[in-house]
């Protein structure tokens, strides 16, 4: 496939998506992977992701430019790094800190002056917002979450109040700041069962899409803790939890985040913070019935698409922080469910403001059905790696990577935002679990293939001995 062909785009399915190794798509992208320049400054070691893109358009592109990421710990042409860590909370926070602690700082580092200058301009105390914070934890949810950050800040050398801090990103910017901030959240889920599958088991893809800066740089969490059940999350090191996250009893929780906002009377402070809410359910229940029970027995903080998944499909719920309703099944065959950033619940539209529509969320909504539609009974790990990996932009009815289509493509808008994460499950067997996880857009990302048996005791397609392992987990620390 010629360049020009890859960027005016080809449907998902005719995609060679490689499984298990780091192959591009398509040899003529080998130039365009990211990689990494070393030099010495008095901060050490000075990494740089680059990437080479060329205008999206109908015909050949004539241009090129480069995106630049400065201060970057390890490039999108890699697989996700595994970071494997158990016991009880604290002792798995010291080990995840340890592991990760080149990241963690840096992840600190970018989020704080931003977050204290939301809370100035809503003239919103720290002190008080963060005891909030931990009232509503401990109130809630497990008082030991926070052990867990005290504990990763000690190991990553930043303080308590700053981990925790950062760890309210995604609450503090959507709900204290101007509405533009809800655009920087996005993500597209979709899950798939009985005729729209190969085997009629479920399977489900989340894309991660946000600011590249700094939840591109995320690793793959395989936690045993000593309460609860083994879990799996890719996270951004330094969180307490992600917006995925599945376990042991082959229970998948995502969501999404919407680009219409709620009315201040919605808000509240003694609510759970999105990342702690995705924590709390997804290593404490055991399937879709008991995680919806969980998640209504508690205020949540955020205004979000909730995902439910287990082997017995998909339930979706959207909520503020006082309201909730299910969302209807986009499909008259109701074998397959799928939510963007759009507003799917008529009956809270009195609790929220609408932006200006549509929006792009809107747009990967109208892509996703039309992908789910043509991977009808074909959908399997590779098909939804496929699908997530997709280009078709519904506004202009054609295919051309952009922040319109499932696979996010926000730099040709000149925007340092798109896909940074992308997971797929295939749930079709009792005993273990398949998944592919890869970072960055997943159209010429280096795919990671597991498969995770009950337990999570083995994990095929990880070899800690590997020397690429050894190196991605020096970089973490370094």
């Amino acid at each position: 496939m010629s360049e020009s062909a890859l960027h005016r785009g080809m449907r998902p399915s005719s995609h060679p998506i490689s499984r298990g190794g780091c192959e591009v798509i398509d040899a003529s992208l080998a130039a365009a992977q990211p990689f990494l320049e070393r030099d010495n400054n008095e901060e050490g070691v000075f990494v740089s992701l680059q990437q080479e893109f060329s205008r999206v358009g109908d015909r050949a592109p004539t241009e090129t430019g480069t995106f630049k990421l400065d201060r970057t710990v390890y490039p999108w042409n890699s697989p996700i790094p595994l970071v494997i860590v158990e016991g009880s909370s604290a002792e798995m926070g010291r080990q995840f800190g340890k592991a990760t602690k080149g990241i963690i700082g840096r992840v600190v580092q970018h989020n704080v002056p931003l977050l204290r200058d939301a809370l100035h301009k809503s003239r919103v105390e720290e002190k008080d917002y963060l005891h909030n914070v931990e009232r509503a934890v401990g109130k809630f949810t497990e008082s030991e979450f926070l052990d867990e950050i005290n504990a990763m800040a000690e190991a990553s050398s930043v303080s308590y109040d700053s981990l925790l801090l950062t760890n309210m990103n995604v609450d503090i910017m959507t709900t204290l700041r101007s509405q533009k901030a809800g655009e920087l959240f996005s993500c597209d889920f979709f899950s798939a069962w009985g005729g729209a599958t190969q085997t009629g088991s479920v399977v489900a893809g989340h894309n991660d899409d946000g600011g590249r800066l700094m939840d591109q740089f995320s690793v793959l969490r395989i936690a045993k803790p000593k309460r609860g059940r083994p879990f799996v999350t890719p996270v951004t090191p330094g969180y307490i939890g992600y917006d995925a996250i599945f376990n042991d009893a082959w229970f998948f929780f995502c969501g999404t985040a919407l680009h219409d906002r709620m009315r201040d009377s919605e808000m509240t402070d003694d609510a759970v913070p999105s990342w702690f809410m995705y924590r709390w359910i997804g290593q404490f229940s055991s399937g879709v019935e008991d995680a919806v029970a969980r998640f209504n027995s508690v205020p949540n903080m955020g205004f979000k698409n909730w995902c439910f998944t287990d082997s017995g499909g998909t339930k979706i719920v959207e909520a503020t922080p006082k309201h909730k309703a299910f969302v209807d099944f986009p499909t008259k065959r109701k074998d397959a469910i799928f939510i963007s950033n759009n507003t799917a619940c008529d009956e809270l539209g009195s609790h929220i403001k609408k932006v200006e529509h549509p929006t792009s969320g809107d747009h990967r909504f109208a892509s996703m059905k039309i992908a789910l539609e043509d991977a009808y009974g074909k959908i399997g790990l590779d098909e939804g790696m496929r699908l997530l990996s997709g280009h078709y932009d519904s506004s202009v009815k054609r295919e051309s990577a952009s922040a319109n289509t499932i696979c996010m493509h926000g730099e040709y808008s000149g925007k340092i935002s798109g896909t940074c994460r992308s997971l797929v499950l295939d749930l079709s067997t009792p005993d273990s679990l398949e998944v592919a996880v890869a970072l960055g857009n997943p159209c010429y990302g280096c795919w990671r293939h597991l498969r995770l048996s009950r337990g999570l005791e083995k994990i095929e397609g990880y070899n800690p001995d590997d020397a690429r392992e050894r190196e991605l987990r020096g970089l973490l620390a370094a």
